[in-house]
């Protein structure tokens, strides 16, 4: 389940053993009665917690508050056959993304080399390793928090052939140059000041996966021009395999990815 809204229930996001719900515009008398229905239609989950403010920050966290239940801030959550531990107070973790991450691992080819950037607690690398167990994965990170929960939650899924890098992934080492076949880019609200570093560290004919918010008609086109401008800047060519919409993120703006092949 990813994000549930029902009529006089607000929105909210099960990520396993606990919830957290959008009470915007909810009176404060009405949580608790709120809380309790959701925890008796979920039974696995134990702990409802409440947003208290925006996300924020270089590493997009944000406040939560404690409602019901047993008072914890771990979530223990599984997706696509991988299971992930972390504490959401700590680092930006999108239960959305689950069809995305299902799909990009699906289009590993044999013998791929791959780059997750923004690899937060791992899952694009974890899903990408576990389902592709030949593959090679370098996950790249620059929260510390979130970088140790991705070592953990490597262990925890077996997945030895991620390598978790802690670093800006704008400042890529230069072993990395021309390592990549495929590289994941799901920072969508700054991909693209990433980009000539993604186009450095990819080979001949690599594809990337850009995610990206912009406006919901017309955007992709300038995404992809963009995308295409910063190509030709490294003497290389970029072609649009395809453009997906990922979700509404507001009433004028969508988050798209592109898939992008260079050559």
């Amino acid at each position: 389940m990813v994000r549930v809204k029902r009529r006089s229930m607000p929105g909210y996001d099960v990520l396993g053993n606990l919830v957290i719900v959008d009470f915007e515009g909810i009176p404060k008398s009405r949580e608790q009665s709120i809380a309790k229905r959701i925890l008796k239609e979920h039974k696995n989950v134990a702990t409802i917690l409440a947003k208290a403010g925006p996300v924020t920050g270089k590493f997009r966290t944000r406040k939560l508050r404690y409602v019901l239940g047993r008072r914890n801030y771990i979530a223990d959550y599984k997706e696509n056959n991988c299971r992930f531990v972390f504490d959401v107070r700590k680092t930006f973790f999108s239960n959305r993304l689950s069809f995305e991450r299902s799909r990009i691992s699906s289009l590993y080819k044999k013998k791929e080399n791959v780059l997750v950037m923004f690899a937060g607690v791992g899952p694009f690398a974890i899903e990408i390793a576990k389902g592709n167990r030949k593959a090679k994965v370098v996950a790249i990170e620059l929260n510390r928090y979130a970088y140790e929960a991705m070592k953990e939650n490597i262990t925890l899924n077996k997945t030895d052939n991620v390598v978790p890098v802690l670093g800006d992934a704008n400042r890529l080492p230069n072993k990395y140059k021309r390592s990549f076949d495929r590289i994941v880019m799901p920072l969508p609200w700054q991909s693209l000041d990433f980009l000539d570093s993604a186009i450095r560290a990819s080979k001949p004919n690599a594809v990337i996966h850009i995610y990206a918010f912009t406006k919901a008609e017309g955007g992709a086109s300038t995404i992809f021009d963009a995308v295409k401008k910063h190509a030709e800047d490294a003497g290389r060519k970029a072609r649009l395999l395809r453009t997906r919409k990922v979700r509404d993120y507001s009433s004028r703006e969508v988050e798209i990815v592109l898939d992008v092949k260079l050559h």
